[in-house]
């Protein structure tokens, strides 16, 4: 099943999960921000998502994911540093 979550950091102590879906809302979701020139990270874990699943949205994801999260900022700021073809 495809999952999606949406995560915001504006420099707080954590970032947050701002939303999270499954199936055709994922799907959705994932469009609707493609479409808004938000990047995508869609090679995540399994458990990863599952975890981001249990937190309430509006809620800073927990310590214990802090180091797989800023894994993902990382690769996303280096997709946005590439040069556009």
């Amino acid at each position: 099943m495809l999952r999606a979550c949406a995560l915001e950091f504006n420099g707080a102590e954590a970032p947050v999960v701002r939303w999270y879906a499954e199936g055709d809302a994922a799907r959705h979701l994932i469009e609707v921000a493609k479409q808004r020139g938000v990047k995508i990270e869609t090679d995540q874990e399994e458990s990863l998502l599952l975890t981001l699943k249990s937190v309430k949205v509006n809620s800073a994801i927990p310590k214990d994911i802090y180091l797989a999260v800023a894994r993902i900022y990382a690769y996303l700021i280096a997709e946005c540093e590439k040069p556009r073809k």
